[in-house]
């Protein structure tokens, strides 16, 4: 008589089973990924937009003016943060900050902007398609999600 000697290994229903599970988790993750890359991005144009409050702070105290609308990607004067005048031809003595970009690592780009420095204000705008804007005041001291003038 001959003895049965059992087979090792998995049968092709239990390595189904087990990649159709695998699967099903990666697709979790991947979903959960897309989010928390969303909130990184967002929590990057609040932290980068932040850091130019101290700028139009300092730059107000010097009779400086900030420009009507920040630009980034500009070549010429336009980006830069605290101006002698609203042309922007020339920074005030001590300052050469400009705006930090930040379209090209969080997809937001500066929007609309209210008030001037020498009203005791300045705020400004980050906007993204598909998100809630970003308000940052300098009378505020901050930024937040925030409906935009």
């Amino acid at each position: 008589m001959q003895k049965h000697i059992p087979q090792k290994g998995f049968t092709l229903v239990e390595l189904m089973v087990v990649i159709a599970i695998i699967g099903i988790m990666a697709g979790v993750v991947t979903v959960n990924m897309k989010g928390s890359v969303d909130k990184s991005k967002r929590a990057s144009a609040l932290t980068t937009a932040s850091s130019v409050l101290p700028e139009l702070v300092t730059c107000a105290d010097d009779g400086g003016v900030a420009p009507s609308s920040p630009s980034e990607d500009s070549d010429d004067n336009s980006n830069k943060i605290c101006c002698d005048d609203e042309s922007c031809g020339s920074f005030v003595s001590g300052h050469s900050a400009t705006w930090p970009s930040i379209s090209s690592k969080t997809g937001f780009s500066y929007g609309s902007t209210d008030g001037a420095l020498e009203d005791g204000d300045y705020v400004f705008c980050l906007t993204k398609d598909g998100e809630d804007p970003i308000r940052c005041s300098m009378a505020e001291n901050g930024c937040e999600t925030r409906t935009c003038p």
